[in-house]
């Protein structure tokens, strides 16, 4: 009886603490929808359109958000627009969470659904799809959702697809020990074909061939992509077909002359082994081997005489800092600019101390936000928000000025 009393005394605790947390997030989307609020404040200047207000406010508070909860800014950008239509829009489901009678997961399914919900209907499909979410799981609740939508969303359904695949996409996604996730965001017929095309390649088992099947539906799909002749087979030796790119890798002095263990660096991925690093470069027409000792000699002091950035110092640069220098930001230097940190127009200088590389979205956020930065002359950067707080930035490969 004991145990008995304890078990159903556990389960309490664990729901208890269930309806704590979404009530906290029913909280935190609220308080973040109010630091959108006064970050728009913060960031109002008389001379734009208010559109053009809103904009730099979002963007300036997407960048705060990201930095402060260490999240990427896609997610950033996604807490925001689900605070707003919670708490805008979705007042009952906002509710409905702070009581812990429903979690995030139906939130977020809920606001998906609304999207597309003409606004004179929303409140009545919040009530309803309330109903529904009260007694099932998430992933029920999202299939009840996409029955209800065809009622109440007016646009036909090739309209509705149209709309869909204007965000497909592809993403590639490394992970630990040389591997990567390959991600399309497709139509539904071609993924089902691709799907088809990959089991059909591989539904016979050569003689001799120990491969799993996942194994060999994976080595399909990179042959296939790659054009490979015989899709079936395993890619050889990390075969890279016709593939032909300018590689940058960094290899360690004493790695490159045989004496030293420690990995080269591929430019966008990280760590790899050498063997890897010897094929990339074997099929590559040019690349640019970079010893970690500074041996390029590239002139790394340009003062006042070249406002654009000479080859040579846009070359060191570009290893130095690998990405773009926002904190938290991944975006690979080689789809950068580089920014003068002190701006030329305020007597800043080309030097590899006062030069850093930033995307599009963030060099336009340093320039038209409260955003501000400082280099040290390690290349170390310093940034502080609006709200007042200091981030750093680092580069991904220091390198000794001299």
């Amino acid at each position: 009886m004991e145990a008995t009393a304890r078990l159903a005394e556990t389960l309490e605790r664990i729901t208890a603490l269930e309806r704590s947390i979404r009530a906290a997030q029913a909280e935190q989307l609220g308080r973040v929808h109010e630091l959108r609020v006064l970050m728009r404040e913060v960031e109002f200047h008389p001379s734009r359109t208010d559109r053009d207000n809103r904009e730099w406010g979002d963007r300036s508070c997407t960048a705060e958000l990201a930095t402060a909860l260490r999240v990427h800014e896609r997610t950033a950008t996604r807490i925001m627009r689900e605070a707003a239509a919670l708490t805008v829009d979705l007042p009952l489901a906002h509710a409905a969470l702070t009581t812990g009678e429903i979690s995030l997961q139906h939130v977020r399914g809920l606001i998906d659904a609304a999207a597309a919900v003409p606004a004179d209907r929303v409140a009545e499909f919040e009530q309803e799809a309330l109903g529904k979410a009260r007694r099932m799981t998430p992933v029920g609740f999202r299939k009840a959702l996409h029955r209800m939508r065809h009622r109440y969303d007016p646009a036909p359904l090739e309209v509705r697809k149209r709309r869909a695949a204007e965000e497909r996409r592809f993403v590639v996604e490394p992970v630990a020990d040389g591997m990567a996730w390959v991600n399309l965001f497709c139509a539904e017929e071609h993924a089902t074909a691709i799907a088809a095309r990959i089991a059909a390649t591989t539904a016979t088992r050569a003689g001799g061939d120990t491969r799993t099947k996942a194994q060999r539906e994976a080595d399909c799909a990179v042959a296939l992509l790659l054009g490979l002749t015989d899709a079936s087979a395993a890619p050889e030796g990390g075969d890279l077909g016709v593939v032909r790119a300018t590689v940058n890798i960094m290899v360690p002095v004493l790695t490159m002359l045989g004496h030293g263990d420690q990995p080269a660096i591929l430019d966008g991925y990280g760590p790899i082994d050498i063997e890897t690093a010897c094929r990339l470069t074997a099929h590559a027409p040019s690349f640019r081997p970079i010893l970690t000792d500074p041996v390029t000699g590239a002139m790394l002091r340009y003062g006042r005489t070249a406002r654009r950035i000479p080859a040579d110092l846009a070359g060191w640069l570009r290893v130095r800092d690998g990405r773009c220098r926002f904190p938290g930001c991944e975006k690979r230097a080689t789809g950068c600019d580089i920014d003068h940190t002190k701006a030329w127009e305020h007597n800043g200088c080309s030097d590899h101390d006062n030069t850093a590389h930033l995307c599009l979205k963030h060099h336009r956020v340093k320039h038209r936000t409260h955003w501000q930065m400082r280099q040290g002359h390690d290349g170390a950067i310093r940034w502080l928000s609006p709200a007042g707080r200091w981030l750093d930035s680092h580069p991904e490969h220091p390198a000794r000025a001299g």
